[in-house]
């Protein structure tokens, strides 16, 4: 991604955030690299907020309609997770570069509604992952951001899921699962958590 494209992207989120003190990672060498964005809880969005910043260097094959081709991805994670802690944060990097880099490798498109599994690990309760919109921002405007003429990168949230929603997902289909975790009244299921606990 180029600087200035990384400039965008970054006061794009500073500007949907509320914030401006995001810090900047550069986990590793890949093909896309990809950099990311971690964000403090905030009195808007009392939560950490871990973002992707290149994944949408990658132009998916997007079928006709689709909200678009190139992705970038946001997780919103439990508050009291110390994400100052290189190990507690690593875990939660490596799950959100699994749905990043996954049309990268596949060379497929992922998008609103689709979920990724992988590998399951018997020490780990997250199996896999749902794309979501990120209904929890006030502004809808945080779903597409221009970089460039030709290059608009559509926002998702990234949501971690343990076996038992990946069925009950598989079971009633995206839109009621959807529902489920933005329902119109009662508690909001979006935020990850290393292990699932009552929040959700």
């Amino acid at each position: 991604m180029h600087p200035k494209e990384m400039e965008k992207l970054t006061q794009h989120f500073n500007m949907y955030f509320h914030q401006d003190d995001c810090m900047v990672w550069h986990p590793f060498a890949a093909d896309p690299h990809i950099d990311v964005l971690l964000y403090k809880p905030n009195d808007a969005y009392p939560y950490w907020k871990m973002v992707t910043m290149g994944a949408s260097d990658f132009k998916m094959p997007a079928p006709k309609p689709s909200l678009g081709n190139r992705n970038e991805y946001i997780m919103f994670i439990d508050p009291n997770e110390d994400m100052t802690n290189k190990e507690i944060a690593n875990w939660y990097l490596r799950k959100l570069f699994e749905v990043a880099y996954y049309p990268i490798a596949t060379k497929s498109f992922i998008s609103y509604g689709h979920s990724v599994e992988w590998d399951p690990n018997d020490e780990e309760e997250m199996v896999g992952a749902y794309l979501e919109m990120p209904q929890i921002i006030e502004d809808t405007g945080i779903l597409r951001c221009k970089l460039g003429l030709l290059k608009t990168v559509i926002c998702l949230q990234v949501i971690l899921l343990n076996r038992q929603e990946i069925n009950k997902l598989l079971e009633v289909g995206p839109e009621q699962f959807s529902y489920f975790l933005y329902p119109d009244e009662g508690p909001q299921h979006f935020i990850c958590e290393h292990s699932r606990s009552d929040k959700f």
